[in-house]
């Protein structure tokens, strides 16, 4: 590692600043994920919506609940905050606010992902060109007749760029299935609260 990191310059060590950081933030949005996504009931979209036609409000509460995730706990906050007798066109706009809660923590820190994904590959281009930059002077000052003397200009260059494209491949990978996952949330909340909204309306 530190043979890559002398070879590569300090560009190198911008790289691995931003693997460290990249790794720290796809962990921890692993674990925060697999405690906070991990349940879910494949017929709690449907219990919910039978428990609210029905008007069991208690059974409702303790479905989402027992569901502990994004979904159970936007319905939850929904069923506990609406007004039932008062204005039904706050309803949307209430189901709005407490999904931006809801789905904000799911996508806190993705932002470092995707700015980490997307300027590696540049930072590793810019240590190709600085490279190579290095190496064409030490030839016009040096001569070409030595292959050592370009070696360490071209040896800068590689390094850095499979270097951006190592740290920027899983990056982006991680970045798009969270942000998959987040979208498959929010479409379950969109789903469910509006078989809610509807049976609510009607009632």
């Amino acid at each position: 590692m530190m043979y890559y990191l002398k070879v590569g310059g300090p560009l190198m060590w911008i790289l691995f600043i931003m693997s460290i950081i990249s790794l720290t933030v796809i962990l921890e949005r692993l674990c925060f994920f697999c405690r906070r996504e991990r349940f879910h009931n494949k017929n709690f979209s449907s219990e919910i919506i039978k428990a609210v036609a029905s008007e069991n409000m208690q059974c409702a509460i303790q479905l989402c609940e027992n569901e502990n995730n994004s979904v159970g706990c936007t319905v939850k906050s929904f069923l506990c905050r609406c007004d039932r007798d008062g204005d039904f066109h706050h309803f949307d706009q209430l189901v709005k606010e407490i999904g931006i809660d809801e789905v904000g923590e799911l996508e806190k820190r993705l932002h470092i992902l995707g700015i980490i994904g997307y300027t590696a590959p540049m930072i590793g281009l810019l240590g190709t060109v600085t490279g190579m930059i290095q190496a064409f002077q030490n030839m016009a000052s040096l001569g070409a007749g030595d292959p050592t003397v370009v070696a360490s200009g071209i040896s800068q260059a590689l390094v850095t760029t499979a270097g951006g494209l190592i740290i920027a491949i899983p990056t982006i990978i991680a970045y798009n299935l969270f942000n998959k996952k987040i979208e498959n949330t929010e479409g379950e909340i969109d789903k469910v609260t509006t078989n809610l909204i509807n049976i609510l309306r009607k009632n």
